[in-house]
C-alpha cells in the first residue's frame, strides 16, 4: 500500500511514493509530516534530489524502543530508501533521530566499492548532522556534542577492529565495524570541509555541482575524489584520501574543526 507524499507549498522535482503496511490512518498524518520535513531539511542543505523518482518504504516493528532502529538504501530502479520504524514514536522523537537524513544523504553520491565504503558511510553519518544543523533540528552546541560523542565511540571501535581502513570496511559486516568505518568517514569530511571553507567553499557547494554533472549510480573512492577536486579546482580529496585509506589508526579531529563546521553550517 501507498499514502500520498505532500508538503504544503512545496513542489520537489523528485517523484516521492511511500510504501507501508499495517500503519494506521491516523498514524500516517504524523509519519508523511516527518517524512516531508525530513526531505526538506536534506534537500534544503545538499539541493533537490538527484533522483527523478524514489520510494520511501516504512515497515512497522512493534518491539523496538526506537523512532527508527534501522535504514538502508537499495539502489535499484527506482532507489529505494527502507525504514524500520515504531509508528507510535511521537512526530519531535521521530524529527530528532538521525536516520532518515542518514540515508537520503546517500542519494548524492554513488554506490562506491566496498574497500571505500567508509567514504559512502563517512559522507552520509556527517551529513546527517549538518542536515540537522542546517534546518534548526538541532542547534550548534549539538551538533559539536553529537559529532564529538561520535568520533569518540569511532576511535573506541577501532582498537577493537584493527587493520587498515580500507581493507576493515571491505570486511565491514562480517567484523562488524561499523563505528570504526562511519566515523572514520565522517572524520575525512570533517577535515576536508575545514579545508574547503578555509578556501571560501564547502562540501555542500561541491555535492551541489556534482549532482548537477557529475552523478553516476556507481563509481570507486578514487574517481569520486578525482570529480570533487576537478570541481573544487583543488587537490584537497585526493589528498587526505590518500592519508586515510590504508591508515590503521582513527584521526584526530579537534574541537576547533568541528565548531568551524557547525559555525559555518549554523549561518549559512
Amino acid at each position: 500500500m501507498s499514502f500520498a507524499f505532500f508538503i504544503p507549498d512545496k513542489v520537489f522535482a523528485t517523484e516521492i511514493d511511500i510504501l507501508e503496511q499495517n500503519i494506521s490512518d491516523s498514524e500516517k498524518v504524523k509519519l508523511n509530516k516527518w517524512l516531508s520535513y525530513g526531505v526538506e531539511a536534506v534537500t534544503e542543505t545538499l539541493g533537490e534530489l538527484p533522483q527523478d523518482k524514489i520510494e520511501i518504504e516504512l515497515v512497522h516493528k512493534r518491539s523496538t524502543g526506537e523512532p527508527v532502529p534501522f535504514g538502508q538504501v537499495i539502489r535499484g530502479s527506482p532507489v529505494k530508501v527502507r525504514l524500520q520504524i515504531n509508528a507510535y514514536a511521537t512526530f519531535p522523537e521521530f524529527v530528532d533521530d538521525w536516520t532518515l537524513y542518514h540515508e537520503l544523504s546517500h542519494l548524492y553520491i554513488p554506490y562506491l566499492d566496498y574497500p571505500s565504503f567508509w567514504l559512502n558511510e563517512g559522507f552520509a553519518t556527517y551529513m546527517q548532522y549538518v542536515a540537522m544543523l542546517n534546518s534548526d533540528t538541532i542547534n550548534a552546541h549539538q551538533f559539536v556534542n553529537r559529532v564529538s560523542n561520535g568520533l569518540i565511540r569511532g576511535e573506541q571501535r577501532t582498537k577493537q577492529s584493527p587493520g587498515q581502513l580500507a581493507e576493515v570496511s571491505d570486511d565491514m559486516w562480517r567484523k562488524r565495524a561499523f563505528k570504526r568505518v562511519y566515523w572514520t568517514g565522517a572524520a575525512f569530511f570533517i577535515e576536508v570541509d575545514n579545508l574547503l571553507i578555509t578556501q571560501g567553499q564547502s562540501m555542500v557547494k561541491v555535492i551541489a555541482a556534482y549532482t548537477e554533472c557529475c552523478l553516476t549510480a556507481e563509481s570507486t573512492g578514487i574517481k569520486l575524489m578525482q570529480d570533487f577536486d576537478q570541481i573544487a579546482k583543488t587537490r584537497v580529496f585526493t589528498d587526505t584520501y590518500k592519508q586515510y585509506y590504508m591508515r590503521t589508526d582513527f584521526p584526530v579531529i579537534t574541537q576547533a574543526q568541528i565548531k568551524l563546521v557547525s559555525r559555518y553550517y549554523a549561518n549559512n
